[in-house]
Formats: structure tokens, sequence, C-alpha cells
């Protein structure tokens, strides 16, 4: 039942993945309702559509990939960059199902994305470039929407390789139904790349429950890192996986995670430096006024 004194925010996200997790850790150990806030995690189909919901005023925070964020911001998306997400050096992986053992092999496949114009559909060009496979025509690019992240897109052959997120990537390793062929940071250098945004509206009206919004969030962070044993239970329960499977997933990459939500500025120019490189330019003055200092 909704207590009356909190609250209610809805942060938005593009899909239903580990990155997510510290939203449902700081939601069930009550470090939102501390704060006063009632949290609703929405989860959309990918980056643009998160934009979307944006700019038609249903979403006021949120996280997703910088991609998507720096291309619907040179279109006037009224937001900015407030923080970095817990992942943010690129740690998610290109699986692909026997026989196929590297990025190399994937010329004529069929390969899974959340959706065009998503963080993937950028890495896997780019990934591909490298390997000297045509991303138009060398390879089917499958769209999988609400799919996205689902082992049956394996076990009915739906694809032949795809992007996968934790906990899915150690669930499809322990069920053998395909190998892990590559580490997208491996492509890139210093990356920035999901960052947590605020609506223009809410930088001007509702600063106050952002910074406390970004205080639970960075609380669940720092638990779920100085904690993880303690919090396997939950994540199995809310991923519908087993424990020692969610453990391997937290785990794989836990190290890594941005606790504080620091934005790398290197990394930011980095990222929107190879956006450039893909046709996507983000101006000098755009890129100063992209994030806003909390």
């Amino acid at each position: 039942m909704a207590r009356p004194d909190l609250e209610k925010v809805v942060w938005g996200a593009p899909s239903f993945w580990i990155e997510r997790f510290p939203l449902y850790c700081g939601q069930h150990l009550g470090f939102f309702r501390d704060q006063g806030i009632e949290l609703e995690v929405w989860l959309s189909y990918g980056g643009p559509e998160l934009a979307q919901a944006v700019v038609q005023g249903s979403i006021h925070i949120g996280d997703m990939g910088l991609p998507p964020f720096a291309a619907a911001y040179s279109r006037g998306l009224p937001a900015r960059i407030i923080g970095s997400s817990p992942i943010q050096q690129l740690d998610h992986y290109l699986v692909a199902a026997p026989p196929i053992d590297s990025v190399a092999d994937l010329g004529g496949k069929r390969i899974g994305i959340l959706s065009r114009g998503s963080c993937d559909d950028y890495f896997l060009r780019r990934m591909l470039r490298s390997e000297g496979i045509d991303s138009e025509s060398g390879v089917d690019r499958v769209p999988l929407g609400a799919s996205y992240g689902d082992l049956q897109v394996f076990t009915d052959a739906a694809v032949d390789a795809s992007f996968m997120v934790e906990p899915g990537v150690s669930a499809g390793e322990a069920a053998g139904l395909f190998k892990v062929i590559g580490r997208v940071g491996d492509y890139f250098p210093r990356y920035q790349w999901g960052i947590i945004l605020a609506s223009n509206r809410w930088l001007v009206e509702r600063r106050d429950l952002i910074n406390r919004l970004m205080s639970a969030f960075r609380k669940a962070c720092r638990f779920i890192r100085t904690h993880p044993e303690d919090t396997l239970k939950l994540g199995g329960d809310i991923f519908k996986v087993d424990q020692a499977v969610f453990r391997r997933a937290l785990l794989r990459d836990l190290a890594h995670w941005q606790i504080d939500a620091r934005i790398d500025d290197t990394g930011l120019h980095n990222a929107l430096k190879i956006q450039a490189d893909m046709g996507i330019a983000i101006d000098a003055i755009s890129l100063t006024q992209m994030v806003e200092q909390m």
C-alpha cells in the first residue's frame, strides 16, 4: 500500500538487466523511502523510446546509454546528464551459439539487438566494421524489443548471436546455450557509456527531489559493492535466476561499477568522438551544455 507521505517518482530505464539492480535494491532496503520517495521503475525498449517519454513529460529522471541520449539531445531533447550509471565502461557482451567462435565468424548471421538506434546497434556496427563485416548488408540485425535478453531467442534459434547482458549472460552460459565472443569495452577506448538524465523542467523546479533521488541511488550502489553476498537472494528473486547464477553475474563486473554516479569526462569526450566518427556529431557548445553538475 502506498504511503500518503511519500512522493511517487517514475524512473525511466531502457531495459531490465543488472544495471537496474540498485534501483530495486534501494526500493527493497528502503533507501528511497528514507528520502520521502516511492520509486517506480518504468522500462522502455531502448533509448529512443525513453527519450520520447521525456519529451512528452511522462518521465523526468532515468538512465540510458550515451549514444541515443546524445542523438536525442542534438535534436532538442529537454534533458541533461546528471551522473553515470553503475556500469560505465561498456561491461556487456556479444554472445553466440555454437559453432560460432568469434566476431569474425558473424558474416551472414542473424544478430539480436534491442532496437535500431539503441546503444548496442551503435556498438555492433563498430565491432563488425573492425572485422571487415558490413553491418548493413553483411549481417541481419534483428530488433528484439521485449525479447531482448530473453534466452528463448537462443532456444528457439531465432538468432545466431546477440548482445546479452547480465544476468542473462551467466544464465545462458550455465545452460550451455552460448558463449561470450566479445566484450564491448574491448573494442572501444575509455568510454562513458551509461548516463543518468534529468529533465530541464526538474532541474529548474525539482532540484531538491533530484538530489534526494541520487542520494538514495548512490547508497544502494555502495551497499551492493560492500555487501554483495547480502543481495544475492533479492537479485535472484528480481531477475528470476538461481542465486548462484546471480552471484556469477554480479561479481563478473562489480569491481568496475561506478558506485558514486560520477561522470568520466575523458570517457564522455571519447564516446562523443566515436559518435562523430559514425556521423552523429555533437558540437563543442552542446557538449558543454549537455552535463549538469550536481
